[in-house]
């Protein structure tokens, strides 16, 4: 069983719709031990909105403090955050993380180039939907090369949950060109990969990444995954953690990881 959910997210997130307290409720009713809060910080994106996803990170600090204390007889509450990679920001990034107590740092690439895959204008950049993976795929592989400033990366195909047929044409070997180099570059840095449940409520055949990459990540020599929900509501936390557990044991895991103070352990499956 998995009891760790170390990818959510509040109203102190742009994109929240529950706030912490509730979260934590929900998830102590569900019978976790540990959550880790991750709220957005996508610093010089641009992207549109209240907040622009740059959390107001003294105050989901302050606030992240006093509820882990209020509860701390019922669930381990954590401190992180889910930063948004672009290679502009890396400096501010390298900084930023060293300027709060974190204790899990997850590094996303929620653009590509400056391009976001979220909204469907992103696709009339290019001739196919292959080609528009592609350049998300060849995007992270960048990243991958210039950051070492988180822990975990995040869904790592992303780009996947919202092209036109979603994942449904994705083979690994179809991006193994790509997909290779970009794992191979996070193992060397001693980062690790996320397992995000939320492709599966998403309408995917599957979490972020799909089940092809996790395997693939363990036969190059990936550490065991951080699990998380992606959940900004209550009813999302610690979704369909149990399809999580049946892929991670298929790939060959034992265990998932889960960072305090930004040191990983490993928890059984």
């Amino acid at each position: 069983m998995i009891t760790s959910d170390c990818h959510m997210h509040t109203t102190f997130s742009t994109d929240g719709i529950s706030d912490m307290e509730s979260m934590i409720l929900s998830a102590v009713k569900k019978g976790l031990k540990i959550i880790c809060f991750t709220e957005h910080n996508d610093h010089g994106a641009g992207f549109e909105g209240p907040g622009n996803y740059v959390v107001d990170t003294k105050k989901y600090h302050e606030s992240c403090i006093e509820l882990s204390e209020k509860y701390s007889d019922k669930i381990k509450v954590l401190f992180g955050v889910e930063i948004g990679l672009m290679e502009k920001e890396k400096e501010y990034f390298d900084e930023y993380v060293n300027s709060y107590p974190f204790d899990f740092v997850i590094g996303s690439s929620h653009t590509a180039g400056l391009l976001d895959p979220y909204y469907p204008e992103y696709y009339t950049h290019f001739s196919t939907t292959e080609e528009a993976y592609r350049y998300y795929f060849e995007s992270e592989l960048i990243r991958a090369g210039k950051f070492t400033c988180y822990d975990s990366y995040g869904h790592l195909d992303y780009a996947l949950r919202y092209g036109p047929g979603g994942n449904s044409g994705f083979t690994y070997e179809k991006y193994a060109d790509l997909l290779d180099p970009l794992l191979k570059e996070i193992i060397s840095h001693g980062k690790v990969i996320e397992v995000n449940s939320s492709g599966i409520r998403k309408g995917m055949n599957g979490p972020n990444p799909a089940a092809s990459i996790i395997k693939r990540y363990k036969e190059l020599g990936g550490l065991p995954l951080t699990v998380g929900s992606d959940a900004h509501e209550i009813k999302d936390v610690a979704a369909d953690f149990n399809t999580v557990r049946d892929i991670l044991i298929d790939a060959g895991y034992t265990s998932y990881s889960v960072f305090e103070k930004r040191v990983r352990r490993e928890i059984s499956l």
